[in-house]
């Protein structure tokens, strides 16, 4: 996928197709998922007790999956929006449950940019290999979807390291972390972020399970020994927006899957002696989840294609979150539905999307934030 300059007219011109490297990183993960996943498997998988499979994990990690987003000199393949998007548009489609959001999306993409020249070197190559695992530890109780609402605060030592207090909240990996990456305010009230050992003194946690079974936590820090990074606020803003679109390109792979689901389930239940997808009123609304589904990919796709300097990307993503947040509930409900008491069981495939789409579609922001956050970006 790629976004063309017309030299003769000015105009950008958006190209849908995948590149041939892009289309190999897709099939790569649809590979993956094939040999490793259906409704029991993926259950096995979420009880663990990080919420999945160590194999699993060492799987991408070995196919350099991990690798994607970091630039070359750090041991990474220098991957961009668009494969970001590949990526967890297939991990979405297969309703898998290894943690490339919290780990490789936020922490490790805010470690390489907001982390000094000692940590990246020290930490991305262990995260790239899959030996160790870190989160960001954000939101705070009573700020919702504010990122910008901080409380915890640090005070640096005359040493260069400083000591954290405060509480973070729905910690996403939190559970199975080696490194934290913290937020708080520092002497002069600003949003600050600091690195902490996950096994550090003073550093209590309550570890517990989201809708679809992931793994998150509750963190508390009492005068506990933190490194200070180089970055802040608009570092952890820029790593959000990443994440906003990873949430999206998941989010379409889950509609996509759901979708397909259900098509084959209408197409072989018979009701009055034939299948319920003869009836009319079945099928209207498996054209309306259709529409939702492309214009959906449609949204994800025109994010993506804008660069990072993009002054409209931002607002982008906030409108792709918007309204593919909203019609994966529709479509998934639709879905759940149509199936009957069974789409409400966690044996089908499809009652499990449908609990990681509402945890999705809720995450960073729903879908009436996102409309509020994409309004306010256009106006100025």
């Amino acid at each position: 996928m790629t976004n063309r300059r017309n030299r003769s007219e000015g105009k950008a011109e958006l190209n849908f197709d995948l590149s041939e490297e892009q289309g190999l990183l897709r099939d790569l993960i649809e590979k993956f998922a094939g040999d490793r996943y259906d409704s029991v498997r993926r259950l096995a998988y979420v009880r663990e007790p990080a919420g999945f499979d160590p194999g699993g994990w060492a799987t991408l990690a070995d196919m350099g999956v991990l690798a994607f987003p970091f630039g070359e000199e750090l041991g990474g393949f220098g991957g961009g929006s668009v494969e970001l998007i590949t990526i967890m548009e297939a991990m979405g489609r297969a309703v898998a449950v290894e943690p490339l959001l919290p780990v490789v999306v936020l922490a490790g993409g805010l470690l390489e940019r907001a982390g000094t020249d000692a940590q990246k070197s020290e930490w991305l190559p262990r995260l790239i290999s899959g030996e160790i695992s870190a989160a960001l530890a954000h939101g705070e109780r009573d700020a919702r979807f504010n990122q910008e609402r901080v409380t915890s605060r640090a005070m640096v030592n005359a040493g260069g390291g400083a000591v954290l207090d405060g509480v973070k909240q729905a910690v996403l990996g939190g559970g199975f972390a080696d490194i934290l990456l913290v937020s708080a305010l520092d002497a002069d009230g600003n949003v600050a972020l600091y690195l902490v050992h996950a096994d550090a003194e003073g550093l209590r946690r309550r570890d517990y399970r989201l809708t679809d079974g992931s793994v998150a936590s509750d963190i508390s820090f009492t005068h506990v020994k933190a490194e200070p990074m180089a970055g802040g606020m608009a570092d952890i803003a820029a790593i959000m927006g990443d994440g906003r679109l990873a949430v999206c390109g998941e989010l379409v792979g889950l509609m996509a899957m759901m979708f397909d689901a259900t098509l084959d389930y209408v197409k072989t239940r018979e009701q009055f002696g034939q299948p319920i997808g003869h009836f009319q009123s079945i099928q209207h609304r498996m054209a309306d989840n259709y529409a939702r589904l492309e214009l959906a990919r449609s949204q994800l796709y025109r994010a993506a294609a804008l660069d990072a300097g993009d002054p409209g990307r931002e607002a982008a993503i906030a409108g792709a979150k918007s309204y593919i947040s909203a019609n994966a509930m529709l479509l998934g409900e639709d879905a759940v539905q149509l199936h009957g008491g069974i789409g409400t069981t966690e044996e089908l495939m499809v009652g499990q999307a449908f609990k990681r789409t509402m945890l999705l579609a809720s995450l960073f922001g729903d879908s009436e934030w996102e409309q509020r956050r994409y309004i306010q970006l256009i106006k100025g």
